[in-house]
């Protein structure tokens, strides 16, 4: 199994960490893609990505993940939005969190879906979604995408990897919540 994660310029790196972390520990390959060929995180860390956007293939992937973070001016690049397009074309995996839903929204993706996102008030942003389809969850799962708040990272991660199959039952992936959310103390 592999999954790509779309990364940007000042993406916000702890919402995905856990994702990622579960990812590679069950075995899944991970690469990275982004407009360029290194970006810095919230945090400050310089990223090298592993393949540059335009030779992401979709059919390589079961999963497409997507940071929070600040999306402009990334939102307009067709190549992020095509991207997006072609892993709902072929009804992949398709995750996103927070800001990183805006992505979503902007790609056309979300349509008549019901969404989960931090992005409320931003003007700037606003006229991407459609608010009828906002869910009132932090994690929402509506067809092949996944979407989440920023502050329900535990739960965006598991949610993604229940949808990919990484656990081994419901007691593994409880586990993983009750670890992630400091609750396995003796």
């Amino acid at each position: 199994m592999k999954a790509l994660f779309f990364l940007y310029e000042g993406y916000v790196d702890w919402e995905i960490s856990i994702l990622s972390y579960i990812l590679n520990v069950t075995g899944v390959e991970i690469n990275t893609t982004a407009l360029n060929d290194e970006v810095t995180h919230k945090g400050a860390f310089k990223v090298k990505l592993d393949i540059n956007i335009e030779a992401c293939n979709p059919n390589n992937y079961d999963a497409l993940i997507i940071p929070g973070g600040e999306p402009d001016p990334f939102i307009k690049d067709e190549r992020v939005l095509n991207l997006v397009r072609e892993f709902d074309d072929q009804g992949k995996v398709i995750s996103a969190i927070c800001g990183g839903t805006t992505f979503l929204a902007a790609a056309g993706v979300l349509r008549e879906r019901k969404y989960s996102t931090s992005i409320d008030d931003d003007l700037a942003y606003k006229h991407y979604f459609n608010e009828v389809f906002k869910s009132e969850t932090d994690v929402t799962v509506c067809e092949n995408l996944i979407t989440a708040e920023g502050n329900a990272y535990v739960e965006f991660a598991v949610a993604v990897g229940k949808r990919l199959g990484i656990f081994k039952d419901r007691e593994d992936e409880l586990e993983t919540v009750l670890f992630f959310k400091n609750q396995l103390r003796g």
